[in-house]
């Protein structure tokens, strides 16, 4: 949770606290790194920092811009618009969330172009694990609203935080909370099993059809 809250910190300083407001465009977990070293495989108390701007672009000059980033991380109308706002930025940090809850990557395994696809259509989001704490179930689903619009800003998403902070889940002993990850993990594991047999097929009928309409020539 601390590191969510750093994140989104980072996040509505950019946003709406920095003297120019800035759209950071690529929001994924490999652009977040540790201040600090890691000793003993020791992650507490260690300090985000939100990396490479390469892509950021200043709000009032955003309209129309390259689909420069990862598609697990990208928000629908970006993969269908290349338009980035604020609200792909919260988009992308739903994403952030889902990785920091279950310690897994996106869209293990799935073709980038089916998962372009998948999401421009609004077919696919994350699994959801089903014992996931509500609260963190409820700030993720906020954050992949369909409708940019309706996606909360940082200030509210740090509320929200703030709110789980104070809830029974932070009180969760590591040990336990590993032993949730573990179920998780195998959870998504099957739903992403699902979609990559949808994948194959899918890919199977393409290579008929294709080999059909050869042949008719």
């Amino acid at each position: 949770v601390d590191w969510a809250i750093q994140i989104a910190r980072g996040m509505n300083y950019l946003h709406n606290k920095a003297p120019i407001s800035l759209i950071h465009r690529d929001l994924k977990s490999s652009n977040v790194l540790l201040k600090e070293p890691i000793e003993n495989d020791d992650l507490q108390f260690k300090t985000l920092k939100i990396t490479d701007f390469g892509l950021a672009r200043e709000v009032y000059k955003t309209t129309r811009m390259s689909a420069a980033g990862t598609y697990a991380w990208m928000a629908p109308e970006v993969i269908k618009t290349s338009i980035f706002s604020k609200a792909s930025d919260v988009w992308s940090y739903g994403v952030l969330l889902w990785e920091l809850l279950t310690g897994e990557t996106p869209y293990k395994g799935i073709d980038a172009l089916a998962i372009a696809y998948g999401v421009a259509v609004n077919k696919l989001t994350l699994p959801i694990p089903s014992t996931c704490p509500e609260q963190w179930r409820v700030l993720m689903e906020e954050c992949w609203r369909s409708d940019p619009h309706l996606r909360p800003g940082f200030e509210d998403i740090l509320l929200s935080l703030d709110a789980i902070v104070h809830s029974a889940f932070t009180q969760t002993p590591h040990e336990s909370f590993h032993t949730m990850q573990d179920g998780w993990r195998i959870e998504i594991e099957e739903v992403l099993n699902g979609l990559r047999m949808k994948e194959k097929e899918l890919r199977c009928r393409e290579e008929e059809l294709t080999k059909a309409q050869l042949e008719q020539k």
